[in-house]
């Protein structure tokens, strides 16, 4: 078969769609110049090469022939992926979810040769089903109104277009104090799903941020009834199917409110946010399974993760062979005879309960792995001691890992290397370090930070990957796992680019009248000529709540004080929008609870490495060649001549 234009794409999902019969364009002004020269409507599509639905929308329609020709004669089609571009999917996913209350991938939006959306929505099936329009109907409906009412869709166009600008200008500029925090933290509570842990009903997504503002607010409330909140959503994902139990590392999110069924693709900015959390869950809450569910999410990433060269690759997709989603993680219990033995099956069948009928309704034998008993009610229950359960258990674990990786077709790994999204697995792995102290995450995140330093960050600035610009998040994130890893080092040159790289983000990104970052450094393109500024964290924590942590630190570090005041203005500048939605960003109330309570900088020569690994929020541990332990609170300072009592 003939390749697209896509054949050449940098990015492995758009590469993915060479072979399909539409004509497909990547965003650029030459799609633009088309579909204004032949006065076409525009088709775009915007997913990823780990979501299950994008993967089914295009085996349903953009290799169906007949749909391809429509699309061909009455469209441009232009195809993004969300990963390279968050930029475009941040505002088309705004107007759709405007348009029909809700959003996700894959998004399908038609837009105006301008690039103003008229119309969207996420998945559509080929024909009409569902109590959805088919999307063949749906292509001939738009492309007969384009032609004989355009008048309609263009006034639909500008509509939207000017709510977006509207949006985008609108001032949510307020104070802060402890009553934006409090009501933060009791909106997040309010959310708790007390039954099952996570917050809200199914779809269920980790949430990290909200977990990691919770022991903060422990540490200094000493609440108990917070950490058991806490340790109720951190055990039901931990023993949920949306862990991979035989090798480590988490999928993307839970299609029901129980943690079992999840949709199976790995994503590097989850596991760098889960893998933080759950390591320094560990530290107030001493469980085995916190520890090995966070070094299982490092064994995943040294195994199937992880470039020889440095970098954290972006994502492992959900599908393998025709659209046979979890197909590689799933198992029968006809086949686990001819890999078990009796014995360790019998447990492994308790453990995980595997039975002829499993979860996954396009093949029901099919069974999730999830922990439904522990090793001491199998023991009670076969009469046999806990030390044989948990010697089969791990020999029937050790087997079907095996068997999965020689038996199967492995999902796609895209290699992509991100500058953010490796930030954010960066101060992972610095906390991760802090807590278990492996070696191998400080020798390999220094591997990996000079490796983005070389490839990715240019004279005029950072790449957000090879050949496209760095966004306000990547500068932030970067610069947060470059602070880590200088705190767990004590390198000089890593402080050095952290400092340098904000600086930049405040020259490139900086809003200057209402505050702020916006995400983009410059405008284009359709609705890329809005520059927003995201503050909710979706799918990762934002560029916004992240930031003021990041400029409170480096502030509170480098004594430049003026860094410390753009904290302040960064907060103020999002307060009003907490106020009216409390729970659209963890990272925001983190850092804001990180400005009300101070950042607890610590000076040591002699006690560096126990007070690393002590767990306080806001701490930031510096060798210096001092005696005992000098702690900086804000503008107090206090000497200790051993380590202080509030940390034992």
């Amino acid at each position: 078969m003939q390749k697209n234009r896509l054949a050449n794409a940098r990015s492995p999902y758009l590469r993915k769609s060479a072979h399909q019969p539409v004509d497909w364009y990547e965003w650029s002004e030459e799609a633009f110049k088309k579909a204004k020269e032949e006065d076409k409507p525009i088709l775009l599509s915007i997913g990823g090469v780990w979501c299950h639905w994008c993967h089914v929308m295009a085996h349903e329609s953009f290799e169906n022939e007949e749909i391809a020709k429509i699309i061909n004669e009455n469209f441009v089609a232009i195809k993004v992926d969300r990963d390279e571009r968050p930029d475009i999917d941040r505002r088309y996913q705004e107007v759709v979810l405007a348009l029909t209350g809700s959003g996700g991938w894959p998004l399908t939006v038609f837009l105006t040769p301008e690039g103003e959306a008229f119309f969207g929505g996420t998945y559509f099936p080929p024909e009409d089903r569902w109590g959805r329009p088919g999307f063949k109907s749906l292509l001939l409906r738009i492309a007969q109104l384009w032609k004989e009412d355009r008048g309609k869709i263009l006034k639909s166009a500008k509509q939207l277009s000017q709510a977006l600008e509207l949006f985008s200008v609108r001032s949510y500029k307020d104070h802060v104090g402890e009553e934006l925090l409090d009501r933060g933290i009791n909106h997040i509570l309010l959310s708790v799903d007390y039954q099952h842990g996570g917050l809200g009903d199914a779809p269920k997504f980790h949430h990290a941020k909200a977990w990691e503002l919770l022991l903060y607010r422990y540490f200094f409330t000493q609440n108990k009834q917070l950490l058991k909140v806490v340790e109720l959503t951190l055990d039901a994902m931990a023993k949920g199917g949306i862990y991979d139990h035989l090798l480590g590392g988490f999928f993307r999110y839970s299609t029901d409110q129980n943690w079992i069924v999840p949709h199976f693709e790995k994503m590097l900015y989850d596991n760098a946010e889960l893998l933080q959390l759950y390591s320094m869950a560990y530290q107030v809450i001493p469980k085995p399974l916190y520890e090995r569910v966070a070094k299982g999410i490092v064994e995943y990433y040294k195994r199937e993760g992880t470039d020889p060269k440095g970098g954290f690759y972006a994502s492992q997709d959900a599908d393998i062979g025709l659209l046979d989603e979890g197909g590689y993680y799933t198992f029968s219990l006809e086949e686990l005879k001819d890999v078990l033995t009796p014995e360790e099956l019998k447990v492994a069948s308790l453990h995980f309960d595997i039975g002829p009928k499993g979860e996954m309704h396009h093949d029901p034998t099919k069974n999730v792995l999830f922990i439904d008993k522990e090793e001491d009610e199998i023991s009670r229950i076969l009469g046999m001691p806990k030390e044989e359960v948990q010697s089969l258990l791990e020999s029937a674990k050790g087997k079907m890992l095996k068997y999965r990786e020689e038996t199967r077709e492995k999902p796609f790994v895209d290699k992509t290397i991100y500058s953010g999204w490796n930030g954010l697995m960066l101060e992972a792995m610095a906390q991760y370090y802090k807590t278990f102290g492996d070696p191998w995450a400080k020798d390999f995140s220094k591997l990996t930070a000079k490796r983005l330093l070389e490839e990715l960050y240019k004279e005029e600035g950072l790449e957000h990957t090879h050949g496209v610009k760095g966004f306000s998040e990547d500068y932030i994130f970067l610069a947060r796992g470059l602070l880590a890893l200088y705190e767990i080092t004590q390198e000089k040159q890593w402080l050095e680019v952290a400092l340098k790289l904000t600086k930049q983000a405040m020259e490139k990104f900086w809003d200057p009248q209402n505050w702020g970052f916006f995400d983009t450094e410059e405008q284009g393109e359709g609705f890329l000529k809005v520059r927003l500024k995201n503050i909710a964290d979706t799918p990762t924590q934002s560029a916004n709540g992240s930031a003021p942590y990041l400029l409170l630190l480096l502030g509170s570090i480098t004594q430049e004080t003026e860094l410390i005041d753009y904290a302040e203005k960064n907060l103020q500048a999002f307060a009003r929008f907490i106020q009216e939605v409390p729970t659209a960003s963890a990272s925001y109330l983190i850092s804001l609870y990180a400005y009300l309570k101070g950042i607890y900088k610590v000076e040591t020569r002699d006690f560096f490495e126990p007070l690393l690994k002590a767990f306080r929020p806001f701490k930031f541990v510096l060798r210096k060649d001092v005696d005992g332990v000098v702690i900086c609170e804000g503008t107090v300072c206090k000497t200790y001549l051993g380590i202080p009592d509030s940390f034992s």
